[in-house]
């Protein structure tokens, strides 16, 4: 079996560029609809420990 893996893109990579195109080709609804939800998106956002990804990469190693 083969194992494949996807390296980062460059039009990901830069995410401050890619925020400035995405909110150039929205429509002012779409700016007001994004500025009433952003501090509820902010809240979502999670910083697991170094110890949690590798109990997780630990345990998808141990299926294979």
């Amino acid at each position: 079996m083969d194992e494949t893996f996807t390296k980062t893109l460059n039009a990901l990579a830069n995410e401050a560029e890619m925020n400035r195109n995405v909110q150039e080709n929205l429509d002012a609804d779409e700016v007001i609809f994004y500025n009433s939800i952003r501090a509820d998106l902010d809240l979502l956002i999670r910083k697991p420990k170094v110890q949690t990804i590798h109990q997780i990469l630990d345990y998808s190693k141990s299926l294979r």
